[in-house]
């Protein structure tokens, strides 16, 4: 016969071992809660100091607040079971996954409108 004369299949590996894996995840993680605080900061100076609240800069916090949480957010999922991060319903795998790209879309968007003036 000859499957009995086949080698095995070759197994797969992870191609990043888990330390190193957890390392990224530590440090996405606290990269995005240090930008989430520090704009959320800006956003409290821009009351504080009575800046014009709707603004191109208020905006741009503000988009960019959402997007830091919301990347935040789904690092930290990474800590306790990477697969129920990916095998997320619909709505939340759009929220953690899609919208954020379209955050930066319109947050581009908003540079080049500010700079276009």
């Amino acid at each position: 016969m000859e499957s009995d004369s086949l080698p095995p299949p070759p197994t797969f590996s992870p191609a990043v071992p888990p330390y190193v894996k957890l390392g990224l995840t530590v440090a996405y993680t606290i990269f995005y809660s240090l930008l989430f605080a520090f704009v959320y900061v800006q956003l409290w100076l821009v009351l504080r100091y009575r800046h014009k609240r709707f603004s191109y800069q208020t905006v741009f916090l503000f988009l960019c607040l959402l997007w830091a949480a919301l990347r935040a957010l789904l690092f930290s999922f990474y800590f306790r079971n990477c697969v129920t991060a990916n095998t997320l319903g619909p709505f939340a795998f759009w929220l953690l996954y899609c919208f954020p790209v379209c955050l930066q879309f319109f947050t581009l968007s908003l540079m080049n409108l500010y700079f276009a003036q």
